[in-house]
């Protein structure tokens, strides 16, 4: 189940990367995206952020694209994913009978969409036109943001709800293969707040962070042995998947730094 899971996101997200760079910054193949992001991989293993860094490098390596520009198209990305993961933990939650879980769960959710809306509101339109405000949108990091139409956010947020409502599914049949009988609707609530603890730059993996986070999201539903469990297998999982498709692509990149040492 990991190897097809971990196969339908590494498709789906290079071609979300495809399909934002080259609207934003080059024209980037789904091939070269599938290459890019399965290098990636080498290093999301330490933390998912490195592995944005990576991103960055690669792109002004190989498309010459700026720093600011593609740093400016993943924070876009970005905004998109918090979008995505607020709708997506909100909706699970207000189905959900109020509970001293789920009622913090809607209200952090609601924060959370308000403010990505908000923040994709102003960087994309020219109203109001309040000088600290032009100023602020004028900033290189927000340089894909004033070139996006709702359009691209539609697409990239189609893309992304099937990317994580993956994680959902999966976190989902997961727990119920560990003996974690946690319900599917309380899995779209609480999948998007563990992935967000995991991202944290605190420790390698997010190890620790998102065992923790899953012990107490998990809780009511089963004992702490099979949540403990799958939570230690994930990552583990995860990695020994990954790694064989970055290593794949390991002769792009050594053929991508002959040819600029070439150059």
């Amino acid at each position: 189940m990991t190897a097809l899971a971990v196969t339908a996101w590494w498709l789906l997200e290079s071609r979300a990367f495809a399909y934002l760079f080259t609207r934003f910054n080059a024209d980037v193949t789904w091939k070269e995206a599938r290459a890019l992001r399965g290098l990636t991989y080498l290093a999301t293993p330490i933390n998912w952020n490195l592995g944005t860094a990576a991103i960055v490098l690669h792109l002004r390596r190989s498309k010459g694209i700026g720093a600011m520009q593609s740093t400016s198209s993943m924070v876009f990305y970005g905004l998109i994913d918090l979008l995505v993961l607020s709708t997506l933990a909100l909706a699970g939650a207000s189905a959900l009978p109020h509970s001293p879980v789920t009622g913090p769960i809607q209200r952090t959710a609601a924060i959370a969409d308000g403010f990505a809306i908000a923040m994709l509101a102003v960087t994309m339109t020219k109203q109001p036109c309040w000088s600290w405000l032009q100023r602020f949108r004028g900033a290189g990091l927000f340089s894909s943001h004033r070139q996006a139409t709702l359009a691209d956010v539609a697409v990239l947020s189609a893309v992304r709800t099937c990317y994580f409502g993956g994680f959902v599914c999966y976190f989902w049949l997961g727990t119920w293969a560990f003996n974690a009988n946690v319900p599917l609707l309380f899995a779209l609530a609480a999948t998007p707040v563990i992935l967000v603890i995991a991202s944290l730059p605190i420790t390698p993996a997010g190890l620790g962070t998102q065992q923790a986070a899953m012990l107490y999201f998990f809780a009511p539903y089963a004992a702490e042995a099979p949540v403990l469990a799958f939570s230690l297998s994930f990552p583990v999982a995860l990695i020994v998947t990954r790694l064989p498709l970055g290593l794949l692509y390991i002769r792009d990149l050594a053929a991508l730094r002959a040819s600029q040492r070439e150059a």
